[in-house]
C-alpha cells in the first residue's frame, strides 16, 4: 500500500481494467487541488460523480448506524477526516444509502477544529502502526502527521520528505519545543511536552511516546527541526 484512500477523498479516474481504477488522489482535505498520489484503487470504491461534502469525521472513527438510533445496527465505521455529504436529521447526519453518523463525531466542513493538533495526535496513541496508514486501523509516521494537522484544517503533503521540506520554519535542535517536528531520513515525529516523542514507528509496531534522547540513539542524529506557525 502507498497510501490509504479516505472515504470522500478527491480521486480522478484516467482508466479502469480488470476492477482496479487507475487515477490521481488528492489532499485529505476537500478543496485543496494538491496532489498526494497517483496509483491503484478498488473500482468499485469510485464513485460516478464529485462529493459536494457537508462534513469531516472528527472522531478516531465515526459509526455509521442504519437508523437514527445509537441503538440500531451498525452498519459500518468511517475514519478521522473522511468527508461526507448528507443531511442533519436531529442528532444525525443522514448519508443516503448508507445510513446515519452522530453530529457529536462531525464537524461542518466550514468548522474549524479548537484542539491543538498534537493533541489531536495522541488521540491515535496505540494505533497499529501501518505503512501507508492514515486512518482509524493504523497509520505510519507521516500519516499521523497528515491526519493530525487535516483534523486541524491544515493541508499537509503524505509523505515526509514532502513534509519536511513544505511544512513550517526550520529552528535548531536546540531550540525544539513541544509541536516541533522532527526530521530524520525516512522518518518524522512530533515533539511533546516533556521532551518525548510522539511517532508511529516499526520498532514499537504503533504509535508511541518516549523520551527523544531515546529516538535519537536508536534512529540516529535528527536531520531537521520544523516549527508550524
Amino acid at each position: 500500500m502507498g497510501t490509504q484512500a479516505l472515504f470522500g477523498q478527491r480521486f480522478d479516474l484516467i482508466s479502469s481494467e480488470n476492477g482496479l481504477a487507475f487515477g490521481v488522489l488528492y489532499s485529505i482535505l476537500p478543496g485543496h487541488d494538491r496532489i498526494d498520489y497517483i496509483g491503484l484503487v478498488p473500482a468499485i470504491s469510485v464513485s460516478d460523480g464529485p462529493l459536494a461534502p457537508t462534513h469531516c469525521v472528527k472522531a478516531l472513527a465515526a459509526a455509521v448506524f442504519a437508523r437514527a438510533d445509537i441503538k440500531s445496527k451498525l452498519q459500518g465505521s468511517l475514519p478521522r477526516n473522511a468527508a461526507v455529504e448528507g443531511v442533519v436529521e436531529g442528532e444525525f447526519l443522514y448519508l443516503e444509502r448508507r445510513g446515519y453518523i452522530h453530529l457529536k463525531h462531525l464537524r461542518a466542513i466550514t468548522e474549524a477544529s479548537p484542539r491543538d493538533f498534537t493533541d489531536i495526535a495522541i488521540d491515535m496513541l496505540g494505533l497499529p502502526y501501518i505503512w501507508g496508514g492514515t486512518g482509524h486501523v493504523g497509520v505510519d509516521c507521516s500519516g499521523l502527521v497528515q491526519s493530525a494537522l487535516a483534523a486541524t484544517g491544515m493541508d499537509a503533503p503524505r509523505d515526509t520528505d514532502q513534509q519536511e521540506a513544505g511544512l513550517g520554519r526550520s529552528v535548531s535542535y536546540t531550540e525544539r519545543q513541544a509541536g516541533d517536528l522532527l526530521f530524520w531520513p525516512g522518518h518524522v515525529g512530533i515533539v511533546m511536552t516533556g521532551d518525548r516523542l510522539l511517532h508511529a514507528n516499526a520498532f514499537h509496531m504503533c504509535v508511541e511516546i518516549e523520551p527523544i534522547d531515546e529516538a535519537v540513539t536508536r534512529i540516529g542524529a535528527v536531520r531537521s527541526v520544523k516549527r508550524l506557525s
